[in-house]
């Protein structure tokens, strides 16, 4: 359908002042990732507002982490669905902030997670509730909204449920966090973390040394090979970030343990690096020592594609028949959900939401006017996607 700009212009002046509050209800929810009933109980509060409007909801177990909030518009009209995608945990766990820390200065909202992202999460869900207002019918949108995206899904398999539903997708608009470039993202680096456990023989650094068998010394012989993986023209980088073992100066450390932070650009590397760091770790360098290697929370790349920049070239040209300027088009290091969706195939823009900064911080702001103009152009160009779709 032909989005009709001035209707939803003024749907947007008759909605502010609620899209507002909903932001700021969503605020003051405060619930970290790892604190599952509370960010389970803002799942349920979507729930029930999503159903309030009559949009057809489920929630996923995720085994072991928050659950899955999957919704659902035109589930029974036949074509691909277009993906709406975002995250309701945040880094802040509860009482980081004061009690209701929603507020606005300056122009822009500020509160835990008020960019990252509480705010595309509010339009997400007015996106679909203007979409049912509006009579769209073109295709199924469905938006689907994990709880543990700030830990990598560690622990569950929110990442799963991911790739699940996003299968057969026409596109994805990732709702993350706006850039305050007034660029979106069309891809990013993959991301894993390894952790390398040392374990060797104690003895007193006086009278049994050569019983000794160090552990900080082995570690200390694999991590330059480790690091030395890197290939940096190609965005593949290791890098060691923590180290500790041992317990006092007079004694043989029978005990090291070290984290590192691998990130890659190409699928193919994350297969490549994981094989090599396994080899550097089977090599033992000091006889009577032995070596664990465990990869967390493997994310597969975003990587970036001529899809991806067709869909962003979509989103321009509704955005310029809106009246607001094009986006530019940037890769970043950080990683995202888009990872998980765009490893099915599925084209993908991210940062769609109201622009900003300081995620992950406590200076972390979001632009009011943003979050209603980026809202404008999501919804419009949601309508006109089939416009896309026919180029594909």
């Amino acid at each position: 359908m032909k989005a009709p700009i001035e209707e939803i212009n003024a749907f947007v002046d008759r909605n502010k002042e609620e899209m507002l509050l909903f932001w700021e209800q969503l605020v003051n929810r405060q619930a970290g990732s790892k604190e599952v009933d509370r960010v389970n109980r803002i799942m349920h509060f979507l729930k029930e507002h999503f159903e309030r409007e009559g949009i057809d909801c489920r929630l996923v177990d995720s085994k072991g982490s928050a659950d899955v909030l999957v919704a659902e518009l035109n589930a029974d009209v036949p074509g691909a669905p277009l993906l709406l995608s975002g995250h309701c945990d945040t880094v802040f766990p509860s009482g980081s902030y004061p009690e209701d820390p929603f507020h606005i200065e300056d122009g822009f909202a500020r509160g835990p997670g008020v960019l990252d992202m509480k705010c595309g999460v509010a339009q997400i869900f007015y996106l679909l509730v203007a979409l049912k207002h509006f009579g769209y019918r073109d295709r199924p949108v469905k938006a689907i909204l994990v709880g543990d995206e700030e830990t990598s899904h560690y622990g569950g398999i929110a990442d799963q449920i991911l790739k699940d539903e996003a299968k057969g997708a026409l596109c994805c608009f990732n709702m993350e966090s706006g850039r305050l470039d007034h660029c979106m993202t069309v891809g990013r680096k993959g991301c894993l973390d390894c952790h390398i456990t040392v374990r060797g023989v104690a003895a007193h650094a006086g009278n049994d040394y050569a019983k000794g068998r160090n552990a900080i010394v082995e570690m200390a012989k694999k991590l330059p090979l480790l690091q030395a993986l890197t290939i940096y023209e190609e965005g593949l980088t290791v890098s060691v970030g923590t180290i500790k073992g041992g317990t006092v100066s007079n004694a043989v450390p029978d005990y090291c343990y070290a984290e590192l932070d691998v990130r890659y650009k190409k699928q193919k590397h994350m297969d490549y690096v994981k094989e090599k760091m396994r080899e550097i770790c089977d090599k033992t360098f000091i006889e009577g020592t032995t070596t664990k290697i465990e990869f967390v929370a493997p994310m597969p790349p975003f990587e970036e594609t001529k899809a991806n920049h067709q869909l962003l070239s979509h989103i321009n040209r509704v955005a310029k028949d809106c009246g607001y300027e094009p986006f530019g088009a940037i890769y970043v290091g950080g990683g995202s959900d888009a990872s998980y969706i765009s490893s099915m195939g599925v084209p993908t823009v991210c940062s769609m939401s109201a622009e900003g900064s300081g995620a992950h911080t406590m200076e972390e702001k979001a632009s009011v006017e943003s979050f209603y103009s980026r809202w404008i152009i999501a919804l419009a160009s949601i309508m006109e996607i089939d416009q896309y779709a026919e180029n594909q």
